[in-house]
């Protein structure tokens, strides 16, 4: 068997010192590389991660990811503090081994883990595992049913992804007003911002942009239940809203994971306050950016990763387009894009500013039908009040946009049942 690859927490211990001596001069493993931050220990190649209970960014997310990615962990522990010891075998580490054990040691409990080495997971399987993978997986097909699945019963909540086929075409807009139906149809509903492009939710719904999506991500690794307290009252109350980037230049700053892993406690309930809404698991809406080109796979940067991955993790899937015929052409790439990535979704194409023309809406039906059957094709027509609500940062008035967006909130999520009272019989 070659030697195992390990990657060390960086730390300043003597232990780290007279580990790295050893292996220089005695072989038994290679340090593949020092680890400054959770995404270095993720992205380095190696078999076994090495880390003290001092190490920061050392957590039980962490580890369970390091584990999704077939790499054993080993815990160093300080002997007169029993708490350390404890903690890492809380978080799950494969082995541990006190601070003052001989470099031969660690060397064999190196190769002890190599030897019984986690098999990686395929992305599929690691899906499974972790509860983000559909219960069936369906091609975007003709002959494919369309239905609506009520999650009510669902312990995990639900995510609904909306995107756009292009810039400024009012997915934002669509997004806000579909949370705001979710809410008034007895949801409880969160707001999510995670455009990696244009993020731009905070602004629109007066929000401040902060605590925002990378301090959720922080607070969900240090304490879970107080995740909620990154949640923002908005627009009276009616909605909670967790913003998204500061700046679209601080999209390498957020692990795509690191969100999920929140939008999914979110859509649980983890940490919930007590208004507005009961306890229970939530609707998620996740305004998403309109790239979804996969440049990490070329060797370039992750660079729509967060968009990519929200849309990886989401139970329905809307898409914004324009009416035209540009319009038309990128929500065909677009979900060229959406389907490489979820074979098993049926997006529901959102229409948005369109005529009021029966002919014209025909026309853009019988295109798209051409190429792909979504799961439902609406149209929402212009209306002025939406630019009034956007320019004063409140809710849009009744009119005919919110009518039709009400008409795809009963489609996308039914109305929670509720039991019937019963009648009182006065005798």
């Amino acid at each position: 068997m070659d030697e195992p690859r390990i990657a060390l927490a960086a730390s300043p211990r003597e232990w780290a010192q007279r580990l790295h001596r050893h292996v220089a001069d005695h072989g038994g493993a290679r340090v593949r590389a020092t680890v400054l931050h959770p995404r270095d220990a993720v992205a380095e190649d190696y078999d076994v991660f090495i880390g003290d209970d001092c190490t920061s960014f050392l957590s039980r997310r962490l580890v369970d990811e390091l584990h999704r990615r077939g790499r054993s962990v080993l815990g160093v522990f300080d002997p007169e503090d029993p708490r350390g010891k404890g903690e890492l075998l809380e978080w799950g580490v494969d082995d541990v081994i006190a601070r003052d054990a001989p470099p031969e040691a660690f060397v064999a409990a190196i190769g002890e883990l190599h030897g019984h080495a986690r098999r990686p997971i395929d992305e599929e399987l690691a899906a499974l595992v972790h509860g983000t993978a559909p219960r069936q997986r369906r091609a975007l097909d003709p002959q494919t049913p369309n239905r609506v699945v009520d999650r009510d019963a669902s312990a995990a909540g639900t995510v609904v992804a909306v995107g756009s086929a292009g810039g400024g075409i009012g997915a934002t807009e669509v997004a806000v007003a579909l949370a705001l139906q979710t809410s008034d149809r007895g949801r409880t509903a969160v707001l999510v911002d995670a455009d990696d492009v244009a993020p731009a939710i905070a602004q629109r719904v007066g929000a401040a942009p902060y605590p925002n999506l990378r301090a959720a991500v922080d607070v969900l690794d240090a304490e879970p239940g107080r995740l909620d307290g990154c949640l923002q009252p908005v627009l009276g109350g009616r909605l909670l809203v967790l913003p998204g980037l500061s700046s679209p230049r601080s999209w390498s700053e957020q692990r795509p994971t690191d969100a999920a892993e929140v939008v999914r406690a979110l859509a649980r309930g983890e940490g919930e306050r007590s208004e507005p809404g009961g306890r229970g698991p939530r609707t998620l809406v996740v305004n998403v950016g309109h790239q979804l080109e996969d440049l990490h796979a070329g060797g370039g940067p992750p660079r729509f990763g967060l968009t990519r991955q929200m849309l990886s993790i989401a139970d329905l899937v809307v898409v914004v387009a324009l009416p035209t015929p540009v319009g038309l052409t990128r929500l065909l790439e677009w979900l060229a894009d959406l389907r490489t990535m979820r074979p098993d979704v049926l997006p529901h194409v959102v229409f948005n500013r369109t005529s009021s023309g029966t002919f014209a809406r025909a026309e853009l039906v019988d295109e798209l039908s051409r190429t792909v059957v979504p799961a439902g094709v609406w149209f929402l027509p212009h209306d002025p009040r939406v630019a009034v609500a956007a320019w004063a940062g409140r809710r849009c008035a009744p009119g005919p946009f919110t009518r039709a967006v009400a008409g795809l909130a009963g489609a996308l999520l039914p109305a929670p049942t509720t039991p019937a009272k019963r009648r009182k019989v006065r005798r």
